[in-house]
């Protein structure tokens, strides 16, 4: 099918491709990973239809959705929510992709549940926030420092640790009366490894998505079997596109009925000035940035 892009987000992956640190993407390529648009050709059932995706694929090895138009298998493609703008529907893909991934299908997050979310004021912690309460269970943000704080939906956060007090697992240990967190998600790094891990209770688990603030840290296997620990690891670079249209697809009924809620700040750029929009994501801003054709600007 080929579908009109009527809004689609940069994300940091974005940046890091223009950066070159996909080796195995092909060049030249058109960037962007997120979309929302409508169906202009393509199977009768189809045409016309509001819809949006992700993918690894897009933007790294084949092209993508930083354009007016974009060229996709069928199966690529979902259905976006009506309760969403498309906006929001172009912003969520690798956030909520990512949060689904980590506390859905690998987390296994249930009702009850503890989880630290480290990094919560991003837009993938923003994302896991959402889904841990749609699920029932209870939140400990992890953020840098105070001035991060504000960011979050603080209806939906038990407790809030900062990196900069280093208080993480007195405030888990205070909010759990002593038992631990059952999941932690790392969207940081090493520099935060050590502080989760010991946050955790006896037999809970730590899903990584990313290492920007690190790659290596030390890990003491006797407290990890004794205390029957688990390590995962979540990579939404090898999602293809009908991957993420499976997800989105899951995602969807939960956006209709309000049991979750998009990113709260969304900045539109239109798309003749996507490099401001770049320098814009690479810099750190934390609203989620949009592009959006030049004609839907006016």
């Amino acid at each position: 099918m080929r579908v009109q892009v009527l809004a689609a987000a940069v994300n940091p992956s974005d940046v890091a491709s223009t950066e070159g640190r996909f080796a195995y993407a092909m060049l030249p390529r058109i960037l962007g990973r997120d979309f929302a648009g409508r169906v202009i050709e393509g199977p009768a059932e189809w045409l016309s239809a509001e819809v949006w995706g992700t993918g690894g694929d897009l933007g790294i090895t084949r092209d993508g959705t930083h354009a007016e138009e974009l060229v996709l298998p069928v199966d690529s493609v979902s259905r976006r929510p009506a309760k969403l703008s498309v906006e929001e529907a172009a912003a969520a893909g690798v956030p909520f992709t990512t949060a689904w991934l980590s506390v859905v299908e690998c987390g296994q997050l249930a009702e009850g549940d503890w989880v630290i979310i480290a990094g919560a004021a991003g837009a993938v912690g923003l994302a896991a926030t959402e889904l841990a309460r749609a699920r029932g269970a209870h939140v400990v943000a992890l953020v840098r420092n105070d001035g991060e704080a504000p960011r979050l939906d603080r209806t939906k956060v038990a407790a809030v640790a900062t990196s900069e007090r280093g208080d993480l697992v007195s405030v888990t240990r205070s909010a759990t009366n002593d038992r631990g967190a059952d999941l932690a998600l790392n969207g940081v790094g090493a520099v935060v490894f050590q502080p989760l891990f010991d946050a955790l209770g006896d037999g809970g688990r730590m899903v990584v998505f990313s290492a920007a603030a690190g790659r290596e840290t030390p890990l003491d296997l006797f407290t990890l079997y004794r205390r029957r620990l688990q390590l995962a690891g979540v990579n939404t670079g090898v999602l293809t596109a009908a991957d993420g249209a499976r997800i989105l697809t899951d995602l969807a009924p939960l956006f209709e009925r309000g049991a979750i809620a998009p990113h709260p700040n969304l900045e539109r750029h239109p798309l003749s000035a996507a490099s401001t929009a770049y320098a814009r994501v690479a810099s750190g801003a934390p609203a989620k940035l949009v592009l959006v054709p030049d004609a839907r600007m006016a």
